[in-house]
């Protein structure tokens, strides 16, 4: 048995998320400005997780090759997938985007993650 120690990667009362800056991909005249902190990422298992969060507005999105696990921490907001489905989320929700879903993020209030992304 090795002695591994259990430590805090990030506390919300200090988190380094950074300036906001402009989502490229905005869309619908919106201007949504996001920031991220990748708290820890594992290459051998394809492991990522942070904090991220976003002002309103809206933007195109996609995930290939990773499934995510958000855990809402903040706000609200909908994801909106190509084909029209539409899932609405607010703080305390636990959301999973699958590998292969596209759309549009709609953020609608300001809005902090804590993601998980695993490779597949």
């Amino acid at each position: 048995m090795t002695n591994a120690q259990v430590k805090v990667l990030r506390s919300l009362e200090n988190l380094s998320l950074g300036d906001l800056v402009l989502k490229p991909t905005a869309i619908n005249g919106t201007e949504p400005k996001d920031a991220a902190d990748n708290a820890l990422t594992v290459n051998a298992s394809s492991v990522d997780l942070g904090f991220w969060e976003c002002s309103p507005g809206s933007f195109k999105t996609a995930r290939q090759g990773v499934n995510e696990v958000i855990l809402v921490l903040e706000g609200k907001g909908t994801l909106v997938s190509d084909a029209g489905e539409r899932v609405d989320h607010k703080a305390g929700d636990m959301v999973l985007i699958p590998n292969g879903w596209s759309g549009v993020w709609e953020i609608h209030e300001h809005f902090k993650k804590q993601y998980v992304t695993i490779a597949v």
